[in-house]
C-alpha cells in the first residue's frame, strides 16, 4: 500500500519539491480504488467527481461518434487520468474512462484537492504545472491529428511510446491513430 503512495510523490515531485510536513495532510485526501477490467470509471453524461493517479493497470478515455468507438487516449503506470474538464467545470463529460486492464489507482474528489490547493502552495504550484503539461499535450496531439500522416502518426507513437503495443489492444491504437485494425498491423509488419 505504501508503494503506491511513494509512487503518488515520486510524480509530483518532478514537478514541485513537497515539504513532508504538507505531504501529510496532502496525501491523506488521496484513497486506493481497484478496478477491474472493463468498469467504466465515467460515463457520458456523468459529471467527474475525482482525479486519478494510475499505479499500475491501464485506463482508456474514448467517446462515441455516430455509433463509433473513437480512442482518445490511454494512462497506465505513473499516469493520471479523468474526464479532467468534467472535473474541473462541473460539467458533464463528453467521454467514457474504462480500465481495460485490472487497475489500481489512487482517488480525490473535487472538493479535496481544491481544498489542497488553497491550502498548500506546492499543491497549487503542482495543479499550475500539471495544468500547463496537459495544455501543450492537447497542442501537440492537435498537431498530430491534423498535420501528420497515418504513417507519421505511426511512427512518433513508436518512437514515444512503443510499449504501448504490450499494453493496450491493437483496435484501440488503430482508433487512437485514426485508423483501421488492418492498416496498423500492416504498419506494424513493415516496421519490423
Amino acid at each position: 500500500m505504501n508503494d503506491i503512495y511513494k509512487d503518488l510523490r515520486e510524480q509530483i515531485t518532478r514537478l514541485v519539491p513537497f515539504p513532508d510536513a504538507d505531504w501529510q495532510d496532502f496525501v491523506s485526501h488521496w484513497h486506493p480504488m481497484d478496478v477491474a477490467k472493463g468498469a467504466v470509471l465515467t460515463k457520458i453524461g456523468q459529471v467527474e467527481d475525482y482525479f486519478y493517479y494510475v499505479h499500475d493497470g491501464v485506463v482508456r478515455v474514448y467517446a462515441l461518434k455516430d455509433g463509433e468507438d473513437i480512442s482518445i487516449g490511454f494512462s497506465y503506470n505513473g499516469d493520471y487520468t479523468g474526464a479532467y474538464d468534467s472535473f474541473l467545470t462541473r460539467a458533464p463529460s463528453e467521454w467514457y474512462i474504462e480500465a481495460i486492464a485490472p487497475t489500481r489507482l489512487l482517488k480525490i474528489d473535487y472538493n479535496a484537492l481544491s481544498y489542497l490547493f488553497d491550502q498548500y502552495k506546492a499543491a497549487e504550484r503542482w495543479g499550475r504545472l500539471f495544468n500547463a503539461q496537459i495544455l501543450i499535450g492537447m497542442f501537440r496531439r492537435q498537431l498530430e491529428t491534423r498535420s501528420y500522416s497515418a504513417e507519421e502518426r505511426f511512427e512518433r507513437l513508436m518512437q514515444q511510446s512503443a510499449h504501448i503495443f504490450q499494453l493496450v489492444p491493437q483496435k484501440y491504437i488503430a482508433s487512437y491513430l485514426g485508423m483501421t485494425p488492418e492498416t496498423l498491423s500492416r504498419m506494424r509488419n513493415k516496421s519490423r
